[in-house]
């Protein structure tokens, strides 16, 4: 009896012990809590054609002189755009009001590569490409710099700055320099 006795026992405890443990492993799940996502700003998307003009000031040197005048003309152009990166080619012509040694400058023209980095509104470019310039009847060529940033106003209208250096050369020496506003407009 002795023997039933421990058994039952035993059996006892190892069923409060179960059903201790039962007890512990109850799991009461709370009230859902919202779940928030962080905002997301959608960047522009800057691939596609546009078109626009510019308007500003630039100095003309050379061997025969200075000049400062307003020049304001226009420009179109395709942007391919890779994540950040944004690259394409751009044509523009300008009139400008430089006179210099007896010579009068009716036009500058450029073909030139942009590309740059688009955070968020803004896009950052750099640009390299070939220039030329109508004097008197007379054309030149040469190298053409620069820099600027656009900022993306609407979906379809963008505003910029930039600076442009165009390197001519030729026996006269010409180099220009031109800072202007530019207002585009996107067709995509």
């Amino acid at each position: 009896m002795k023997m039933y006795a421990i058994l039952t026992t035993a059996a006892a405890f190892a069923t409060l012990s179960v059903t201790a443990q039962a007890a512990d492993t109850t799991y009461y799940d709370p009230a859902p809590q919202p779940q928030y996502d962080a905002p997301t700003s959608q960047a522009p998307n800057w691939q596609g054609a546009y078109a626009g003009v510019q308007l500003g000031g630039g100095q003309i040197r050379t061997n025969g002189g200075n000049d400062s005048a307003m020049i304001a003309g226009a420009h179109a152009g395709y942007l391919m755009q890779r994540g950040q990166f944004v690259a394409g080619p751009e044509v523009e012509i300008n009139w400008s009001g430089w006179e210099v040694g007896g010579s009068e400058v009716d036009a500058t023209a450029q073909a030139r590569v942009r590309a740059g980095m688009a955070v968020d509104n803004l896009l950052v470019t750099g640009t390299i490409g070939y220039g030329r310039m109508w004097a008197d009847g007379e054309s030149e060529g040469g190298l053409t710099l620069g820099a600027g940033a656009d900022m993306a106003i609407t979906e379809k209208v963008v505003g910029g700055a930039e600076y442009v250096h165009t390197n001519i050369g030729g026996a006269a020496d010409i180099t220009t320099h031109e800072i202007r506003g530019r207002l585009s407009y996107k067709f995509n």
